[in-house]
C-alpha cells in the first residue's frame, strides 16, 4: 500500500472560486493536491463496471479480487469500444479496489492511528486532522457524482439520511466513526463530510494513562470522585478527547447503579450491567417530532436511574436540565466546550442565565456549586503535540459572590518533560474519597508519567 502524501494546509492554496470550478467538473486536476482525476472516457467505463457489479463495490460483503476486477473492466471497455492500456486499467482498478473497503478511498486515512478527523470539502479535496493540525492529502474521488453517492451510502450505513429539507445529518458507523454531513445546498461546493474517528472502541482509565493523558495518581483521584458519587464536568475544545475520557470515567461507576446515557449521536457505549441509552431527535420536515435534551433528562428522572451521562451541553436548555438533575441528587458526567476550567463555569453561567431570565447571579452560582464538584480540562500540549489533562479543579461553595475553586492538578512542561503540579493535597471530598480508598495526602508536589 502506498504511503499517502500529507502536507500542511496553506490557507492560500485554494480560492473559493477555484474550488467551485473543480466541484463543477471544469478541471481535471485536483487543485488541493495536484492528483489527476479520471478522464471522461475512463470515468464512463468505471461507472459501467460498477453498474455491472449490481451496485458500487462499497456495498458488497465479498471483495472481488484484482484479477476479477481486471476481467470485468476489460470486458466492459471492449463493449463500449475501448481498448484499455495497462496504465488506464490500473487507474480504474485503483478506484474499484479502494471502493470495496468500508470507507472506500478514505480507508487508509481511517486506518492511520494518527488521524482523528477526516474532512472532505468536495470530490477533489480530502484533508485530515492529526494532533489538531490540518493536513491535505493526495486523495480524490473520480467526480462529484461518485462522491455524492459515497456520502449517501455512508449515511445509510450510519442509519441516517439528508436532503434539501433536512440538510444536516449525523450518525455512527459501529462505535468508532461519527459521520457528519452538510448538504451541498448549504455549501459553496460540498457536500461537506466530516468523519471523527474514535481510537478507543473500548477504553479504561489505564488505557489513557498508558496513552500519556495524565499520571496514574490523577486518574486515581478522578476514579475516586466518580465512584464516590460526585459530578465531574469534562472540558475542552474539539478533538481533545472529552468523550473518550467520559467513557473511561464511567467505568468507575458502581456495578449496582443504574446509568442513563443521553446523546444526540450515539458515541458513548459502556460495558456496565445496568445502562440504558436515550437519544434526542430533531424535528422532521414538517417541524414535528423533536425530542429535546431536556425532555430526555426529564424522562430519565422517571426511569429509576442513579447516574446520568449527558453527551454534551451545547445550549441553555440542555445545561439547565443537566444542572437541575444533578442538583436533585443524581451524580453525573458531561462535557462542554471551553478553553479552560474557569471558562467552563462562565459558559454554564451564561447558559443558565439565558434559561432562567431574571434570576440573580447568586442563584445561578448556587446552582452550579451544588451540581458540579470537579472540572477536568483537556487540551493538546503544543510542546509535546500530545493530548493531556491540563488542569483539574474542585468546585466549592459560593463565598462573597464568587464560586470557590480549588486547584488539584496543573500541567506544565519542565525542561521538555510533561509534569503535573499538585497545588493542594486536601480535597473538599476527603471523606468520600477515603471511603473508596483514595488518599491524596501522600502525593509528591510534582507528578510525572511512568515509563
Amino acid at each position: 500500500m502506498r504511503k499517502l502524501d500529507l502536507k500542511l494546509l496553506d490557507d492560500q492554496l485554494v480560492s473559493p472560486k477555484a474550488l467551485t470550478a473543480v466541484a463543477g467538473g471544469k478541471h481535471t486536476v485536483s487543485v488541493a493536491s495536484g492528483l489527476r482525476t479520471l478522464s471522461p472516457a475512463l470515468l464512463h467505463i468505471l461507472r459501467e463496471v460498477q453498474r455491472e457489479l449490481g451496485s458500487t463495490a462499497i456495498e458488497r460483503d465479498d471483495d472481488l479480487s484484482s484479477n476479477e476486477l481486471k476481467d470485468i473492466s476489460d470486458r466492459v471497455a471492449r463493449r463500449l469500444g475501448f481498448e484499455l492500456t495497462s496504465v488506464e486499467r490500473d487507474e480504474i482498478l485503483v478506484h474499484l479496489e479502494r471502493s470495496q473497503r468500508e470507507f472506500g478511498i478514505l480507508q487508509e486515512l481511517v486506518d492511520d492511528p494518527k488521524t482523528s478527523d477526516i474532512i472532505v470539502s468536495n470530490f477533489a479535496r480530502v484533508d485530515v486532522q492529526q494532533g489538531r493540525r490540518n493536513l491535505s492529502t493526495d486523495l480524490s474521488f473520480p467526480d462529484a457524482d461518485s462522491y455524492e453517492a459515497f456520502v449517501e451510502r455512508l449515511l445509510q450505513k450510519a442509519g441516517s439520511t439528508y436532503s434539501t429539507a433536512k440538510p444536516i445529518a449525523d450518525g455512527m458507523i459501529g462505535n468508532y466513526a461519527r459521520i457528519h454531513v452538510v448538504h451541498k445546498c448549504l455549501c459553496e461546493s460540498g457536500p461537506y463530510l466530516t468523519i471523527r474517528i474514535n481510537r478507543f472502541p473500548s477504553v479504561a482509565l489505564e488505557d489513557l494513562q498508558r496513552f500519556g493523558l495524565a499520571p496514574r495518581q490523577v486518574f486515581q483521584y478522578l476514579r475516586g470522585m466518580v465512584a464516590s458519587g460526585q459530578t465531574v464536568l469534562v472540558v475542552g475544545e474539539v478533538g481533545t478527547g472529552k468523550t473518550t475520557l467520559i467513557r473511561a470515567l464511567a467505568s468507575s461507576m458502581p456495578a449496582q447503579d443504574s446509568i442513563l446515557v443521553i446523546e444526540d449521536t450515539p458515541e458513548i457505549v459502556l460495558e456496565h450491567p445496568h445502562v440504558r441509552y436515550v437519544y434526542t431527535r430533531e424535528a422532521n420536515t414538517d417541524g414535528a417530532g423533536r425530542v429535546s435534551p431536556a425532555e430526555c433528562i426529564r424522562a430519565g428522572m422517571r426511569m429509576a436511574m442513579n447516574r446520568i451521562i449527558f453527551g454534551e451541553m451545547r445550549d441553555a436548555e440542555a445545561a439547565e436540565a443537566f444542572i437541575d438533575v444533578c442538583a436533585s441528587g443524581h451524580p453525573g458526567l458531561s462535557t462542554i466546550h471551553a478553553r479552560n476550567a474557569s471558562e467552563a463555569i462562565s459558559r454554564l453561567e451564561l447558559f443558565l442565565g439565558r434559561a432562567q431570565k431574571g434570576v440573580t447571579r447568586q442563584v445561578v452560582y448556587d446552582q452550579i456549586a451544588k451540581s458540579v464538584q470537579a472540572i477536568v480540562f483537556l487540551d493538546l500540549c503544543r510542546q509535546t503535540n500530545s493530548r493531556r489533562i491540563m488542569e483539574v479543579k474542585e468546585i466549592g461553595p459560593v463565598a462573597e459572590g464568587v464560586i470557590r475553586q480549588r486547584d488539584m492538578f496543573e500541567y506544565k512542561v519542565i525542561q521538555g518533560r510533561p509534569t503535573w503540579r499538585v497545588p493542594t493535597k486536601a480535597s473538599a471530598h476527603r471523606d468520600e474519597l477515603g471511603d473508596v480508598g483514595v488518599d491524596l495526602s501522600g502525593l509528591p508536589d510534582v507528578l510525572t508519567l511512568e515509563n
